[in-house]
């Protein structure tokens, strides 16, 4: 798990390095977690549970983009891969966390 400090508020992340990055929030109910760093810049969303804000990063962690993604579900409207081309991270996170925009993230590792 990492902290994560996001517009002066701390969260409990869980760190997806490796293969971790394919599965990123899949098949998690996100107990005792606000969501996941990934390491990539695209993510899909089959077998999530929740909506989720996500926040791509750059190689600084400074964001380069935020998009709102929902679960794939039957409806072809939700077949989608999120993605940002200057993006080196994708930090998942639960719907409502991210309320005003962001300019940098704090990682502690």
């Amino acid at each position: 798990m990492l902290t994560v400090r996001l517009n002066g508020k701390m969260l409990c992340i869980k760190d997806c390095r490796g293969l971790a990055s394919v599965r990123g929030l899949m098949f998690d109910d996100m107990r005792g977690c606000d969501g996941a760093l990934i390491y990539g810049g695209s993510i899909w969303m089959p077998f999530v549970k929740h909506n989720l804000d996500l926040v791509f990063l750059d190689a600084q962690r400074r964001v380069v983009g935020v998009q709102k993604a929902v679960p794939l579900t039957m409806n072809p409207a939700t077949w989608r891969i999120y993605r940002c081309s200057a993006a080196k991270y994708c930090l998942e996170l639960k719907e409502g966390i991210v309320k005003r925009k962001i300019a940098k993230v704090k990682v502690y590792e």
